[in-house]
């Protein structure tokens, strides 16, 4: 099967918890939340225990489009969001961004570590206005960039130019073949049970009255030369 590489384009995602909200979808891929799949991420992708490595999920949306999701885990900083001190949930915990873009399915290839570095900046800018007001914000449409990761997927195999024609057997070549194999077989394993037949007995020996041993059996053709050679020595005495 050929590979073909084209030039795609990937949506940025967040999903994220504040001070005092859980979990939740603050950046959808503008066409997944039109379709009403705002849930498809906040569902499947989970936090990583290595800070910003990105990781891919293959998914399929509620419309059957099949995609990939290259995600990572950052942790917040002072410097994410210029302040004095890291950022804590109201219970003191750190909190964490799970961002990344989605982009059409294709073969495993390792992402551009370009392409996660423009998806974490829109994420921080769409979390920044987020912790402004927690309450009243609402999910933003994450809009497409070029993706810098090429994507492989599956083309349709073609000879090439000047290339000879594979050649396939047909279905009679295929039967034809199985038969004479199976005649082989049948065959072979004739010869094999008529070897197997085993010699049949001589037959016992009869003693002759008056004597004590079995007479030794004498080819035909020297018992007549013994006749003859007998009537000879007769006709001679005489």
């Amino acid at each position: 099967m050929i590979m073909a590489t084209v030039t795609a384009q990937a949506w940025p995602f967040l999903v994220a918890r504040g001070r005092r909200a859980g979990y939740r979808t603050l950046l959808m891929p503008q066409p997944f939340l039109a379709e009403g799949d705002a849930a498809l991420l906040e569902n499947n992708v989970q936090p990583s225990g290595v800070p910003d490595r990105p990781e891919v999920l293959n998914l399929t949306t509620r419309m059957g489009r099949a995609i990939s999701v290259v995600h990572a885990t950052h942790r917040l900083t002072a410097a994410d969001l210029g302040q004095a001190d890291d950022p804590k949930d109201e219970h003191g915990r750190p909190l964490h961004l799970l961002y990344g873009y989605v982009r059409p399915r294709g073969t495993r290839v390792e992402p551009d570590p370009a392409d996660l570095r423009t998806a974490r900046a829109t994420a921080l800018e769409v979390y920044r206005r987020f912790l402004d007001d927690e309450a009243n914000f609402t999910t933003g449409a994450g809009q497409p960039f070029p993706l810098r990761t090429s994507l492989r997927t599956p083309a349709e195999s073609r000879p090439a130019p000047g290339a000879a024609p594979r050649w396939r057997p047909s279905l009679r070549v295929v039967l034809a073949a199985t038969l004479a194999l199976l005649c082989i077989v049948f065959l072979l394993f004739t010869l094999t049970i008529l070897g197997d037949t085993p010699t049949p007995p001589k037959p016992e020996c009869v003693i002759e009255a008056g004597t004590t041993d079995c007479p030794t059996p004498t080819p035909t053709g020297s018992s007549t030369a013994q006749k003859r050679m007998v009537g000879g020595t007769s006709s001679a005495r005489k």
